[in-house]
């Protein structure tokens, strides 16, 4: 899947992982063989400036990634960026066995009854999902395409090009994602290819991924995100956005204590006021339609694909950070989530990062993680 909206950016390698999202900005430098870990930095996203996969304010935001990159000190100006969920539709399509050059021709028309918008108006890439070489004659080939409109694709260029930045791959989230698991996701030893999800919990949006091995089987967008679990803790205790974010980390909790675990609490003023049974009561209802959805989405999966388990789940993103929201999910579900570490796949000096601080922003960064990886790999 390496191409995704990447063939029509001329590519180079060592470049930076980039991840503009509605409520951070992310940035990872990587290095070397193996990839080393040279500098990493978060900063908010200034308000109003993404939203809903658009970018409204490129000078604030320019600005901003300006600042963060002289936080890093680094000197690399080429990137990899992520595009947003929002702002990419990704289908999977079967085709007659072809070669890739016939392909570039036949994904044209085929697109035509996927892409709601003329094909005239959206930057498009595919990838084979098996090398057309390897499929049998007579048998059909998988191929995963990728677009988003023009004027996305130009919003994003523009703003990092006025950041001092290069752009050489615009990649898909949850694709990168995956490149922070991808030893967990192959074969093992006696060639068996794992089935697994992987779920990204966004400021914005969610994703989920169903893979059997490294290859994508289906991808399905949620539009139910960390967001909303923010607003619906702002409406039941009367708060700004940026507060009722703070709120959620500190006091947030998806289930109900019980009497032990409540006495271990310290119940202070503040806490006294988000005790965990008011705060349940705000998150309950967006906790009932996320795990509906998921549930759907599996069921749609599995009868799309067929009669497969799934044995293996991933699980990251801010919003995945909400306390026992993954042992929720992972028993609504009756599959074990395992929450991401995105810095095991790569080499970090304990001396110069601090694994304490890395392991509690590790859902942030599974995605610029797997942005940066792609940076400092062979980028065809």
């Amino acid at each position: 899947m390496r191409r995704i909206l990447s063939n029509w950016l001329q590519p180079r390698i060592e470049a930076l992982g980039l991840e503009i999202g509605a409520a951070n900005l992310k940035c990872v430098e990587l290095s070397g063989t193996p990839p080393a870990l040279k500098a990493f930095a978060m900063r908010p996203t200034p308000p109003g400036a993404v939203q809903g996969g658009n970018i409204l304010e490129p000078g604030a935001l320019a600005a901003e990634i300006r600042e963060m990159l002289a936080e890093m000190r680094t000197r690399k100006r080429y990137v990899v960026a992520g595009l947003s969920n929002l702002a990419v539709i990704t289908r999977i399509l079967q085709v007659p066995k072809m070669t890739e050059k016939e392909l570039e021709e036949a994904i044209q028309w085929e697109a035509e009854r996927y892409i709601p918008f003329p094909i005239d108006e959206v930057v498009l890439d595919f990838a084979p999902l098996t090398p057309p070489e390897e499929v049998p004659d007579g048998e059909q080939l998988d191929v995963v395409i990728a677009a988003a409109r023009h004027e996305i694709i130009a919003q994003l260029v523009e703003t990092l090009k006025e950041a001092s930045l290069e752009p050489v791959v615009l990649d898909i989230k949850p694709f990168a994602g995956l490149r922070s698991i991808a030893a967990q996701l192959a074969p093992n030893q006696d060639g068996h290819a794992p089935v697994s999800i992987y779920l990204e919990i966004g400021a914005e949006s969610s994703t989920l991924v169903l893979l059997r091995g490294q290859r994508l089987l289906m991808h399905r967008n949620i539009g139910i995100s960390g967001q909303d679990f923010t607003e619906a803790i702002a409406r039941a205790f009367n708060l700004d956005m940026p507060t009722a974010e703070t709120t959620k980390l500190e006091y947030g909790l998806v289930t109900i204590p019980t009497e032990d675990e409540e006495a271990l609490l310290d119940f202070d003023a503040e806490r006294e006021r988000y005790n965990p049974a008011r705060m349940y009561d705000a998150i309950r209802p967006v906790l009932v339609d996320l795990t509906t959805e998921l549930r759907r989405s599996l069921e749609f999966f599995r009868v799309q694909a067929g009669d497969i388990e799934i044995e293996q789940g991933f699980i990251t993103g801010g919003g995945s950070k909400l306390r026992g929201l993954p042992g929720l999910l992972s028993e609504a579900l009756g599959l074990q989530l395992t929450p991401i570490d995105p810095w095991a796949s790569i080499t970090v000096d304990e001396r110069q990062f601090d694994p304490n601080h890395l392991r509690a922003i590790g859902p942030e960064f599974t995605v610029p993680v797997g942005l940066a990886l792609r940076g400092v790999d062979p980028l065809d």
